[in-house]
């Protein structure tokens, strides 16, 4: 959870000079991030020194402005402007190097460095900002989200470990980057706090839907693959349910400590009932979710040896443990609550056009209805289950601070169900099939 950040916009070489070790140790920080920044793991000191020469030599022609922000003494985030001396072009700035402190991250601090970015531009006259960015990185999707849409696209943009990459060309207008952000931005201070008002509950309750909405997981390309109906392919049904079967077996846990920590006890009576069918399905007049999750995976074909001895993924992983690690904690109790009654329980309510996912799946792989109960049972409980989980966050998050890390916990969480889907699609290899036929496609272009 960040703190407030004070900025700084370096415009001259003796500011630099008071900064640019930080900046470094932040891009070594940052780095590691598949070279998505432009540099890999050989960014020695004799090359660091190197490009810092070079950051001085554009700051000294005003080519280039750094915006950095601090949080207790530390740059944590920081943002390259670039921009031009011709008369024709400058009104617009290409934005570069957006780096956040990786102890830092999905903690607000995007939305605040945002609107510090497009109240800065603005003050300068730049009326469009442009980025470019390699396609399918984590970085492509938070950019798309946060507004900027692509202008051109451009093949063999970057290669690295062998591979080449395209790369994405995107704009968006300052004043609506500003619009879209400026809630996190304090009038008058470099320093901007996490959400300056109190959003009132009712708003509050439609952001966080909003937030979830926009976070549908079955953009990703696995699907595809996974819900072709002219080549099913049943190996990678199995492989994708055991990582499933992975976050089925934690559910439970998530729902006893939210239950057990809850403060409020209308909503603790909730937590029960949702504990009570989980535990036993007889709310639903079925069984236990996890009996159930296993119903359909023997209905697959999977030998009980076999699911037993299936272990998560890295991305499957990650997800477990941040909702676990919350939900365990009091203090972070909104959070926990966020990330499992809101984004994980929305997860059943996604559909592909007027269908639900589990229908497809029974008509891509002939299963019946009685092997998709899992499925049908959450979808229709779920419904209630975000509700609740509204309705809990709405009357607990009573701080502009807490309101915000509920509505980033909800992002984040959605982030790392799409990470646990390309986990899967990069285990089976389609990420490097798919960059193959974009490729081709481009030269026959």
């Amino acid at each position: 959870m960040s703190d407030s950040l004070s900025y700084v916009l370096i415009n001259s070489v003796e500011l630099f000079s008071d900064y640019q070790q930080s900046l470094i140790e932040l891009l070594k920080l940052s780095q590691a991030d598949d070279a998505i920044l432009g540099f890999d793991a050989s960014f020695d000191e004799q090359k660091a020194s190197r490009y810092l020469s070079s950051l001085e030599r554009d700051i000294a022609s005003q080519v280039l402005q750094i915006l950095i922000g601090m949080q207790n003494g530390t740059v944590v985030v920081c943002c390259f402007f670039k921009k031009s001396h011709q008369q024709t072009t400058r009104h617009i700035c290409d934005l570069q190097k957006g780096m956040i402190h990786p102890h830092c991250r999905s903690q607000g601090i995007l939305e605040q460095t945002l609107a510090a970015i497009a109240q800065s531009c603005m003050a300068q006259g730049v009326e469009l900002l442009t980025l470019d960015v390699r396609g399918g990185s984590k970085a492509h999707r938070i950019w798309n989200k946060c507004g900027f849409e692509t202008y051109g696209i451009l093949n063999d943009y970057s290669r690295y470990q062998g591979q080449s990459f395209e790369g994405h060309f995107m704009k968006q207008r300052t004043v609506d980057l500003w619009n879209r952000f400026k809630t996190f931005y304090k009038q008058g201070s470099q320093t901007m706090s996490v959400g300056a008002e109190l959003i009132h509950k009712k708003d509050f309750r439609e952001l966080m839907r909003e937030t979830l909405e926009n976070h549908l997981t079955l953009g990703h390309p696995l699907f595809k693959y996974l819900l072709d109906e002219n080549n099913p392919n049943p190996d990678l049904l199995k492989f994708t349910t055991l990582q499933g079967y992975q976050l089925t077996k934690h559910f439970l846990t998530y729902i006893e400590h939210l239950f057990f920590h809850c403060p409020l006890p209308k909503h603790k009576r909730a937590l029960l009932h949702n504990m009570y069918e989980e535990e036993t399905g007889r709310l639903s007049n079925t069984k236990n979710h996890v009996e159930l999750m296993q119903d359909f995976i023997k209905a697959l074909g999977i030998s009980d040896t076999e699911r037993d001895a299936a272990i998560a993924l890295p991305q499957t992983q990650a997800l477990i443990d941040y909702r676990l690690i919350a939900c365990k904690n009091p203090d972070l109790y909104h959070i926990g609550a966020a990330a499992v009654m809101v984004a994980s329980e929305g997860q059943n309510l996604e559909s592909v056009g007027d269908e639900a996912r589990h229908n497809i799946l029974g008509k891509v792989y002939d299963l019946k209805e009685a092997d998709l109960l899992f499925f049908s049972v959450h979808q229709e409980e779920d419904v209630g289950h975000v509700q609740q989980g509204l309705a809990l966050l709405a009357d607990l998050c009573d701080t502009p601070k807490k309101q915000q890390e509920a509505l980033e916990a909800i992002n984040t969480t959605c982030e790392l169900f799409y990470g646990m889907y390309q986990g899967v699609y990069e285990h089976f290899g389609y990420d490097k099939k798919d960059q193959q036929v974009k490729a081709e496609s481009l030269q026959e272009a």
